[in-house]
């Protein structure tokens, strides 16, 4: 079972040529709505491989709630952890420019109401998989990682995290570049890994977008280049990432594995519109012209 303690939001998202400069005004080229937040991204990117999971998550009393409880039904995901709170749903604004580059502005609503007493993974096991991002109350994410059974993974986006224990209950933390500057202030990503490995109990896997991902642990380092694709969309590839890492070593696959299989599903998923992952299928077309193997 892959447990997901995050966010949802509606995401409107807008396409630019360019992103404009300060005080400038751009035309967009498109203008769309969609299913978003990191939470419930990572778990119907989960799902739509085949995985089993269950999200914890809030949402507002509001049609967009409604349409998102539907959601999660579509997608096979179990929501039955999902709180109804009296507020407003969660929404974030993306522009995307004509590279498929993005910048996002989050407005949390009822995410910022979901509380550790709604958290509950009292019955996971020593194989379940929790993966929990930043996007929800730093306290919510801490009870999550602190009474969990099993692997756990900490997405920490944003990077905003002022309880430092958190990391004494993370198996592998997940951040981008700019995450991870913050989080290791170092004079090279060599030494900032380091650093970070002193405070997570097992990996740091470095995602670096086309140039690919670093695996550190205490034992080695290994880089993994990205796939060589054509990129439409990167909006959401983070998450496509942590949501087949969180699958891959669910169905049994090590840590080396579970990083190349993720790295490859999330180049896939840049290749198309939208945060939310491919489905298994198109995983395996997309292995098979690659010349990769699942493992």
């Amino acid at each position: 079972m892959i447990y997901v303690v995050g966010s949802y939001n509606l995401d409107l998202l807008v396409r630019v040529e360019r992103f404009p400069e300060d005080g400038e005004t751009v035309f967009s080229k498109e203008i769309f709505s969609g299913h978003g937040g990191k939470g419930s991204n990572q778990a119907v990117s989960a799902s739509r491989l085949g995985g089993k999971v269950k999200l914890t998550a809030a949402v507002g009393n509001d049609d967009i709630g409604k349409n998102a409880l539907l959601f999660w039904d579509n997608e096979k995901v179990d929501r039955s952890n999902v709180k109804v709170k009296n507020t407003k749903t969660g929404n974030a604004l993306i522009i995307i420019d004509k590279e498929g580059r993005n910048r996002i502005i989050v407005n949390r609503g009822a995410n910022f109401l979901l509380s550790p007493e709604d958290v509950d993974v009292s019955r996971s096991k020593e194989e379940d998989i929790l993966l929990t991002q930043m996007e929800i109350k730093e306290n919510v994410v801490f009870k999550a990682l602190k009474e969990f059974n099993g692997i756990r993974i900490l997405n920490p986006a944003p990077s905003i995290i002022s309880n430092k224990e958190i990391f004494n209950y993370v198996d592998i933390l997940t951040p981008n570049e700019v995450e991870f500057k913050e989080l290791a202030p170092a004079d090279d990503i060599r030494s900032g890994l380091e650093l970070m490995l002193k405070k997570v109990r097992k990996a740091v896997v470095l995602t670096m977008g086309d140039r690919g991902v670093i695996l550190a642990t205490k034992h080695k380092k290994v880089e993994i280049k990205a796939v060589r694709v054509k990129a439409l969309d990167t909006t959401g590839a983070g998450d496509v990432f942590n949501a087949s890492l969180a699958y891959a070593l669910e169905k049994g696959m090590d840590l080396d594995e579970a990083v190349g299989f993720a790295n490859a599903v999330a180049g896939l998923s840049v290749t198309k519109e939208g945060a939310l992952g491919p489905k298994m299928d198109e995983v395996k077309l997309f292995f098979e012209k690659i010349n990769m193997k699942i493992p």
